[in-house]
């Protein structure tokens, strides 16, 4: 097995790399879709292609990603976030369409929450190099502009995730994408300084076979979540609860989305909680309440 990251640093901590480093999506999830390909990967429902621009891409396999890592921070992950979400997983996928009963415990909730946060962070990781030569080439493959210590830092230590971070999942379509929602709804995500210090709101989306992911970074301002409230969707974390999946509708992903707002500057703490009593949500943009203009939308 030779080095896939030579001489970078694992992204946990300051060891090098060995090995292929972290799988992003891990190799029990890949193995789970053994024998069900050829596989293709689309961006925006559009697959990527070979160089005549037409025939897409396939592979026998699916295909991963991988972060550097060393082999203590490797092994750490294995035990606090692929086990316990390892039967979860697979639960949802064994569930599929079904509209039976799903019902996931609370800790079940974390647990997931905790995996679709690693899978999420590091699949838009700066140094994630992706297996797909598409995606690895994509120069507007969404990558976070910057890696804060405590998204990673908890991953390592076992501990649960910073209370900043919201998971939201919802159910998908597995014969094929619904026609479009008439009604597209956005949660804007302001752009916050607190006292110079740049927050760094972002929010990200992933999913898999029956299931869309959403994962958000906002601490110190809250969010209503429109779909959550009308049991179109479940928040697995902060706050888990126990959660029947199987009763949750299939929602096209374009229904509700986050996208970046305006930068929006206050001078401390006390004054951010004055304006976080208004949560953000589909009905509140925070341009509204700081220029008294609602930006245009990015659609």
């Amino acid at each position: 097995m030779g080095n896939r990251f030579p001489g970078q640093a694992c992204v946990f901590c300051p060891n090098p790399n060995v090995g292929v480093g972290e799988h992003v999506w891990p190799s029990w999830f890949i193995g789970e879709f053994h024998g069900q390909g050829p596989f293709t990967t689309s961006r925006a429902g559009v697959p990527y292609t070979k160089r005549d621009q037409v025939t897409p891409v396939t592979a026998n396999a699916l295909l991963g990603a991988h972060v550097p890592a060393c082999q203590d921070c490797n092994a750490v992950l294995n035990t606090t976030v692929e086990k316990p979400a390892k039967p979860v997983v697979r639960r949802l996928l064994e569930h599929g369409d079904s509209g039976d009963e799903l019902i996931l415990s609370a800790d079940e909730c974390v647990a997931l929450a905790r995996w679709l946060l690693k899978v999420g962070l590091l699949s838009a990781h700066p140094a994630a190099d992706h297996d797909h030569p598409g995606l690895q080439s994509d120069q507007d493959l969404p990558r976070l502009p910057v890696v804060r210590p405590e998204w990673l830092d908890w991953m390592r230590a076992g501990g649960e995730p910073p209370a900043g971070f919201s998971v939201f999942v919802t159910r998908r379509n597995l014969r094929g994408e619904d026609a479009a929602p008439a009604v597209k709804q956005h949660i804007v995500l302001p752009q916050l300084i607190v006292d110079g210090e740049d927050r760094n709101f972002t929010s990200q989306s992933i999913g898999f076979a029956g299931v869309n992911a959403t994962i958000v970074w906002h601490p110190g301002w809250p969010i209503a979540h429109a779909q959550v409230g009308t049991r179109r969707a479940a928040r697995l974390w902060p706050d888990p609860y126990e959660v029947d999946f199987g009763t949750l509708p299939k929602v096209h992903p374009r229904e509700l989305a986050f996208r970046d707002g305006a930068a929006v500057v206050v001078d401390s703490a006390d004054e951010l909680a004055q304006f976080a009593q208004h949560p953000l949500s589909v009905d509140y943009d925070p341009s509204v309440a700081f220029f008294g203009v609602v930006l245009p939308s990015e659609e």
